[in-house]
C-alpha cells in the first residue's frame, strides 16, 4: 500500500510498511537558500547598535513585534496532499516566506512542477478528479467565507462551483461520476451592523453535482460537527463526527469552573507580572531554571488546527478523553452504507483517513496510521502529530 502523511508540516511517502521518505520541496528550499545567502550579505544592516541593552529584553519582546529585519523565513509547511489520477504523480500544497504554492510532484524523475505561487489565502482542503482531469481547492475569502474553485491541471483557475455566506471546505471526488462531489459546509453568523463573523453553525455533508448545479444536504445534524467526507466507491458515506462545540456562555458549569480556578488564575496573573519586571530590572527570573516544574507553571506546548477545530497539545497527555491521542474519543469516524441513513462508528480518536481502491479506510489517530481491515487493525506508519493521510 502507498499513502502520504503529513505530520508537523512535513510531507512523508509511505510503501508497504517501509519508513517513510521524506519528499522535499526544491522551491521551498532553493527560497530559503536565497533568504539565507541575502540575510548573510546585508547582516549590517540590522546588528545591534545599542550596546547598553545587552541583558535585558529587546524592544521586540517588549512590545510583541515579531518578524524583525534580518529574521529567517519560517520553515516550509506543506498542508494538503492527493493522489494526482497517474501513477507516481501526486499534487501538494505548501506554505512558505508567506505564501501558498500548488505544485505537482513526479516520483520517478523526482521533478517538481509549480503550478501556481501567491499570496498566503487560507485554503481549506484539495481534491483531484481523475476522470474530468482538474483540481477543487477549498479557497477561503477576506470576508470570512470560503468556496470551492476549479482549476486545471495546469493551475490555472476555471471558476468557483459554490457560493453563498458560508464556509465550504474539505471536498472530495465521487469515484465513477466526474461531475460529482461531496464536501463539509458550515454556515456562517454575521452581526447585523458590522457584518463581521460572530459565529458558525455545524457542519454538514453537501453532495454537488456540477452539471446540473444541484446541491443536496445528505449528512446532517445539530448535535454533531460532520468534517472531511469520502464518498466509496460501493455508495458509502464516510466522515469524521464530533460533538458540536458550544460557546463558553452555554457549557455547563463553565461558571462554577471559572469561579473554581479564579484565585488560581490570579496566582499565575500575579507570577507574571512580577517575573517580567525582575527579568527587565534585575536580569534574572524570579523562578530558577533547575527543580521540579509545577504543571500549571509549564512551558505552553502548542496548539494545532484540525478540521476546523484548535487543539491544545497539552490535553494529549494529561486529558483522559484523550487518552494519549491526538483528539479525543469524540472524534468519531462514521460510515453510512448505501440506501441507508443510520451511521455505523468504525474507529475513535480519528484526526483524519482516507480510503483504500476497496473502501478499506486508512485511519490515523495523531500518531499511529492504521488500516482498518474489517475486525483487524494493521499499523501502517507511526509518526508525531500527524495530521492528514492520503491513500495512493
Amino acid at each position: 500500500m502507498e499513502l502520504l502523511s503529513i505530520a508537523g508540516g512535513e510531507l512523508h511517502y509511505h510503501h508497504d510498511g517501509a519508513p517513510g521518505v521524506p519528499i522535499e520541496s526544491r522551491f521551498a528550499r532553493e527560497l530559503i537558500e536565497r533568504d539565507a545567502n541575502s540575510r548573510r550579505t546585508t547582516s549590517w544592516k540590522h546588528a545591534e547598535r545599542d550596546d547598553a541593552n545587552r541583558g535585558m529584553l529587546s524592544g521586540a519582546q517588549l512590545w510583541g513585534r515579531r518578524g524583525a529585519p534580518g529574521a529567517a523565513l519560517a520553515p516550509p509547511r506543506f498542508l494538503y496532499a492527493c493522489a494526482g489520477g497517474a501513477p507516481g504523480v501526486i499534487y501538494y500544497l505548501l506554505q512558505v516566506a508567506g505564501s501558498i504554492g500548488l505544485f505537482r510532484y513526479h516520483f520517478d524523475e523526482q521533478r517538481e512542477v509549480r503550478l501556481f505561487h501567491r499570496s498566503a489565502s487560507p485554503v481549506l482542503g484539495m481534491t483531484y478528479d481523475a476522470d474530468a482531469h482538474r483540481l477543487i481547492l477549498a479557497n477561503a475569502y477576506p470576508d470570512g467565507s470560503a468556496h470551492l474553485d476549479v482549476y486545471d491541471e495546469d493551475g490555472n483557475r476555471q471558476g468557483t462551483i459554490t457560493s453563498g455566506d458560508c464556509v465550504d471546505a474539505a471536498p472530495a471526488r465521487i469515484w465513477g461520476l466526474p461531475n460529482a462531489l461531496v464536501y463539509q459546509s458550515t454556515g456562517v453568523a454575521r452581526h447585523p451592523q458590522q457584518g463581521c463573523v460572530v459565529a458558525l453553525g455545524h457542519a454538514v455533508i453537501n453532495r454537488l453535482n456540477f452539471a446540473t448545479g444541484d446541491i443536496d444536504t445528505v449528512l446532517d445534524d445539530p448535535a454533531y460537527d460532520h468534517v472531511a467526507p469520502r464518498a466509496g466507491r460501493d455508495g458509502s458515506l464516510f466522515a469524521i463526527r464530533r460533538p458540536v462545540e458550544k460557546p463558553a456562555h452555554e457549557q455547563a458549569g463553565a461558571a462554577l469552573k471559572d469561579t473554581v480556578l479564579m484565585p488560581l488564575r490570579l496566582g499565575k496573573a500575579v507570577f507574571g507580572y512580577l517575573n517580567f519586571f525582575s527579568q527587565v530590572y534585575g536580569k534574572e527570573p524570579l523562578k530558577s531554571a533547575g527543580g521540579p516544574r509545577a504543571p500549571e507553571l509549564d512551558q505552553d506546548l502548542g496548539q494545532m488546527w484540525l478540521h476546523g477545530r484548535m487543539i491544545d497539545l497539552r490535553k494529549v497527555r494529561t486529558d483522559a478523553q484523550h487518552a494519549g491521542n491526538l483528539v479525543p474519543g469524540s472524534w468519531e469516524l462514521i460510515q453510512i452504507p448505501p440506501n441507508s441513513r443510520t451511521p455505523r462508528v468504525l474507529a475513535t480518536h480519528v484526526a483524519g483517513f482516507d480510503l483504500c481502491a476497496n473502501d478499506t479506510p486508512v485511519i490515523t489517530n495523531g500518531y499511529d496510521v492504521i488500516a482498518l481491515q474489517g475486525q483487524q487493525r494493521v499499523k501502517l506508519a507511526r509518526r508525531e502529530l500527524v495530521e492528514a493521510v492520503a491513500v495512493l
